[in-house]
């Protein structure tokens, strides 16, 4: 008697079980036949997606926000160039460049094989210079403002301490310009190696210049050669 009371409770609890799933199911096809229904729900897994893939790693927002430094400071002189002039885009311009760049890496990289027959000293002058022509070289070209802006895009951990950071500068009525920016991690900091700009490395065409004029000519007509770039600029802008 106590096993069939047994078998009944269970036979009761599953049909209950069965009636209430039959129910869930009713109620849920009518909700999933309502448009509104379908609507709120695409919105939200929609939400979470994107906040799913939006989440950058403490790396990538370190970088982009190295990156970011600069694109803004860039942008601050292009919207006062008339006023601030070329000397004045150059100071304002200089500890930005300087912070979020790397050049001893930079400076290793351009001069490939030929960096480890420098001395000491050779280096440092080259490190030097090549600062002053990247402050100079900004100062010269972003000396415009006609409503651009940077626009991030995307990220791309390619080694632990590696980071590519993709922006395009959205150029008002012309084709945007699509900036790659290669951050390194060094000595606690990420610190931008190199730009490449619509696919062009800048790293790239440093080296192929500068190895082919030490090939020729030596290690110091590259140091004239620096610093009559960095003398045109500021003769040649106001």
């Amino acid at each position: 008697m106590n096993a069939s009371r047994g078998r009944g409770r269970r036979n009761r609890h599953g049909a209950h079980s069965a009636g209430m799933s039959v129910v869930y199911l009713a109620q849920f096809s009518r909700k999933m036949r309502n448009p509104m229904y379908l609507r709120i729900v695409f919105a939200l897994l929609l939400a979470a997606y994107c906040q799913l893939v939006s989440a950058d790693s403490p790396g990538v927002t370190a970088a982009r926000q190295t990156v970011d430094k600069l694109n803004t400071a860039l942008l601050d002189v292009m919207k006062n160039a008339d006023r601030l002039g070329y000397q004045g885009r150059l100071k304002r311009l200089d500890p930005v460049v300087r912070d979020v760049f790397q050049f001893e890496a930079v400076a290793q990289i351009a001069l490939g094989s030929h960096w480890k027959k420098l001395d000491q000293s050779q280096k440092l002058a080259f490190m030097a210079k090549l600062t002053d022509l990247s402050v100079a070289t900004y100062a010269a070209q972003f000396n415009a403002y006609a409503g651009e802006k940077f626009q991030y895009e995307s990220s791309d951990e390619i080694k632990a301490d590696r980071i590519t950071v993709r922006y395009v500068m959205v150029v008002p009525n012309d084709k945007p310009i699509k900036f790659e920016y290669i951050v390194n991690h060094f000595n606690g900091r990420w610190v931008i190696i190199n730009i490449i700009v619509d696919g062009i490395s800048d790293l790239a065409l440093k080296k192929a210049q500068y190895t082919s004029v030490i090939d020729r000519e030596g290690f110091e007509k590259l140091l004239e050669k620096l610093q009559q770039k960095i003398t045109d600029y500021a003769k040649n802008n106001k």
